[in-house]
């Protein structure tokens, strides 16, 4: 693949990394090879991390093979530890592998920091980590990931991150770890890869979630991540298990994998052990994972938490009103799929937030507009836009609907469904219409100037965000996935572009594309924010490459395709 330098903020970014000869490499490279692996000896096989900056303050994070013992953390102004500025010895448990987390008070803002943790002989790699600024702030750089399914591909989006020029800030919007064993999703080529899932059945204990973060943690692209950035995670449903809300999950059964309530507690337990992140404070539930961050006076971050908290059981198409086949023209029908969509979805008792977190999303979003800054930025984890699926029936070409009706009948039912209009995924805010709306009234009250950055979809999308009564409220910018496959991934259709068909059903939907694996990485400045969507090659390939699939220009009431 050759590499689009031409556009976009980051091209330096496609740059810096080609000198290291991995940007040039073909995306079709030959027989799968296992890449070279981290360290398979010493105390630190799985790397380190930083997260959840403030202005003083940042996690640091390490896990020690081979627990029992101390650890002695370091931060310094300089990579080579010339001038240590805090440092501290800290007892470690025992155990096979056990998670370190510090909190390091009493830094400086707006500060490049280095860190490393030293253990006997054992000195862990060097992380770089930056606080938060206060004051004037002319612009802050950050990288949107989502999705990173080990056995499903290489993680292309972290080595690009890695090697590409430095961000202030990386923000994880969920699915950092996928929960299903061998056999289940996106898992076909994970013997190939060799890169089976750890453990191989589906996680379900806190030994199994863990055993999975440790597993991920040996990967050497994430390490390489972890190490160039301070990181802002959020969940969303891969890290307890599929389509999960406030009571259960799609894929939980009680009768075979217990309480809901214990496989929630083991997954976010493992969650706050293996990550960077700080935990919930003044007596709330570890549920309460939504939190603010603040970037002096050009933004404010508020991260949701849109899973385990508040959200209502989801509706899934299961329980549309009419057959796939019903003729879109019948009046029964037609009255049928309005009350399906105005009173079943739109049920008002329907939430996506618990009362807690709206009030917090509330005051977030007035005091940042009160406060002066110039952009509010909401870290979310399923798209807020609307938008419905096209007519594929129409559409499509003749050939592929035959094909898929023979080949792929689930994808088959989709098609015909999609004669009828409907919303393309009830998962999203558009299964909860009337909690969508009330944050969008949340929003016009303080007079935010809103932009949503969201992961889930493994697609690239950009739109903007408009209430019922066709106000735009602001931008939602979607990052495709570091390694999940995209929607149409298992459909072969030549010539067929999927996104496409939906940006032209959709008119507020300024880009939905499917094809391709990445990341977006972020300049926000007062004026405007520019964004790269940076797409990768071929994750089931060694060899990568990566380039600017899409620019971005983002300003207060308008977003433009670069």
């Amino acid at each position: 693949m050759k590499n689009d330098t031409g556009k976009g903020w980051t091209r330096r970014a496609a740059l810096s990394a080609g000198g290291l000869g991995v940007l040039g490499a073909a995306a079709c490279a030959p027989k799968i090879e296992a890449r070279s692996s981290v360290p398979t000896s010493g105390s630190f096989q799985h790397g380190i991390a930083s997260g959840d900056p403030l202005s003083a303050r940042v996690i640091l994070w390490t896990c020690i093979t081979k627990g029992g013992g101390s650890v002695r953390w370091e931060i310094a102004s300089d990579p080579e530890f010339a001038f240590v500025v805090k440092s501290a010895e800290m007892a470690v448990a025992g155990g096979k592998t056990v998670p370190v987390k510090v909190d390091v008070h009493g830094l400086k803002p707006a500060t490049e920091y280095y860190y490393r943790f030293i253990r006997g002989e054992n000195i862990s790699m060097t992380g770089r980590t930056k606080t938060l600024p206060v004051g004037n702030v002319d612009q802050v750089s950050m990288a949107i990931v989502s999705c990173s399914n080990h056995p499903a591909g290489y993680f292309h989006s972290y080595a690009h991150l890695a090697k590409a020029e430095s961000v202030d800030v990386v923000l994880a919007l969920g699915d950092y770890i996928y929960e299903y064993g061998l056999g289940g999703y996106a898992t076909e080529f994970a013997e190939e890869l060799r890169r089976v899932p750890e453990p191989k059945h589906e996680c379900v204990s806190y030994d199994d979630y863990a055993k999975r973060y440790a597993q991920y943690h040996r990967d050497p692209d994430l390490q390489a991540a972890h190490a160039v950035a301070p990181w802002i995670l959020t969940w969303d449903d891969h890290e307890s298990a599929n389509d999960s809300w406030k009571g259960g999950a799609q894929n939980h059964d009680a009768s075979t994998q217990g309480p809901w309530a214990a496989r929630e507690s083991a997954s976010l337990k493992a969650f706050y052990d293996w990550t960077p992140t700080r935990e919930p404070q003044n007596g709330l539930p570890l549920t309460a994972n939504y939190r603010r961050f603040d970037f002096g006076n050009l933004a404010s971050l508020t991260m949701l938490e849109t899973r385990l908290s508040g959200r209502s059981e989801p509706i899934t198409f299961d329980q549309f009103p009419v057959t796939d086949d019903a003729d879109p023209n019948d009046k029964e029908v037609q009255e049928k799929l309005r009350i399906f969509e105005q009173e079943v979805l739109g049920d008002p008792a329907r939430r996506m937030l618990g009362d807690k977190q709206s009030e917090f999303v509330a005051n977030a979003l007035q005091t940042s507009v009160a406060g002066g800054q110039k952009w509010q930025i909401i870290g979310n984890q399923t798209l807020f836009a609307e938008i419905r699926s096209p007519d594929y029936m129409k559409t499509l070409p003749a050939w592929l609907k035959w094909i898929v009706k023979r080949s792929e009948p689930s994808y088959y039912q989709y098609f015909q469904r999609s004669r009828l209009n409907p919303l393309l995924n009830l998962d999203s805010w558009d299964g909860y219409p009337a909690a969508r709306e009330r944050f969008y009234n949340k929003a016009k009250e303080a007079g935010a100037n809103l932009l949503v950055v969201t992961g889930d979809t493994h697609d690239f999308m950009a739109a903007d965000l408009k209430d019922r009564k066709g106000n735009r409220i602001g931008t939602e910018l979607g990052t495709s996935g570091v390694s999940s496959p995209g929607n149409f991934a298992y459909v072969s259709a030549p010539g067929v572009n999927f996104g496409e068909l939906t940006e032209k059903k959709n008119p507020d939907l300024l880009l939905h594309d499917t094809k391709y694996t990445g990341y977006i990485r972020m300049l926000v400045k007062p004026d405007e924010v520019l964004a790269d969507f940076i797409s990768t090659s071929d994750v089931r390939q060694v060899n990568w490459s990566a380039k600017t699939e899409y620019s971005f220009v983002v300003r207060s009431g308008e977003l433009v395709k670069n």
